[in-house]
C-alpha cells in the first residue's frame, strides 16, 4: 500500500465518520466540519499524487477501465459533497441527508474501483 491509498483511506474513513455522526444529529456543525475535511483531504491527496512529490506516487504503470472509472466517479463525489454543503448550508435537511448516502455510496463504488484498478486488474 503507497502512501497515497493510505491517505485516501484515511480520507474516506474521515468522511465515513462525519456522515455517520452527522445522519446521527441531523446535521450537526461539527459533523458537517468532519465530513468536510474528508473531502478536503481527498482533494489534496488527488493533488499530491498528480502534482507532488514521488512520496505520492502510486505505481501505476499505465490504464485501464477500473482506474478510469474510479476517476470519473471521485469527480462525481466531489461534486455530489459540494452539492451536500450547500443542501447543509440552506437547512434542506431532507435533501443534505440523502446527498451524504448518495455520496458516501459513490465514493466507496469510486475507492474500489480505483484499488481493483491499481491491483487486480490489468493495465495497458
Amino acid at each position: 500500500m503507497s502512501l497515497a491509498e493510505f491517505l485516501y483511506f484515511l480520507a474516506f474513513t474521515t468522511y465515513i465518520i462525519g456522515a455517520c455522526w452527522s445522519l446521527r444529529s441531523d446535521g450537526r456543525k461539527a459533523a458537517v466540519i468532519v465530513l468536510t475535511i474528508g473531502v478536503i483531504s481527498d482533494v489534496l491527496v488527488t493533488a499530491l499524487a498528480m502534482f507532488g512529490p514521488e512520496a505520492f506516487d502510486m505505481g501505476a504503470t499505465g490504464r485501464n477501465f477500473a482506474i478510469d472509472l474510479g476517476a470519473v466517479l471521485g469527480a462525481v463525489v466531489w461534486t455530489l459533497a459540494l452539492c451536500t454543503l450547500a443542501a447543509w448550508y440552506k437547512e434542506r435537511k431532507p435533501l443534505f441527508h440523502v446527498l451524504t448516502v448518495a455520496t458516501l455510496l459513490v465514493w466507496f463504488v469510486a475507492y474500489l474501483a480505483f484499488l481493483y484498478g491499481l491491483h487486480v486488474y490489468p493495465m495497458t
